[in-house]
């Protein structure tokens, strides 16, 4: 990898790393997923009402779907097609999913934050 990919993939860990400390240090009671598309919050969802979102990232779309109160991604377009393999998630996971070429990251908030 050049230099530039390394460094967008070491501030994405560490803009995760921040946002799962935060997530541990703060648990309330009610709990959200947001997505991020840089450093903005573009959507956020309640994990126990089923749907499926449409997100644009910075390489393509992506889709998010939720059911049961676990959730995962579908049909991205991205190389890799790293983040729909990383399977369903849930209010317990602590390691969000994450679309680097489109600079997306899903995690688990509480209500409120």
């Amino acid at each position: 990898m050049k230099k530039k990919e390394w460094l967008l993939v070491l501030a994405v860990l560490v803009l995760a790393g921040g946002m799962i400390l935060w997530t541990l240090l703060n648990k309330g009671s009610g709990t959200t997923v947001q997505v991020y598309h840089g450093e903005e919050v573009v959507l956020e969802f309640d994990p126990e009402k089923d749907a499926i979102y449409d997100i644009e990232g910075d390489y393509g779309g992506l889709q998010i779907e939720v059911k049961d109160g676990s959730w995962h991604v579908i049909n991205e377009e991205c190389p890799n097609h790293i983040c729909a393999s990383m399977g369903w998630q849930d209010k317990d996971s602590l390691i969000p999913i994450t679309c680097i070429p489109n600079n997306i990251i899903i995690i688990v908030s509480e209500a409120g934050e």
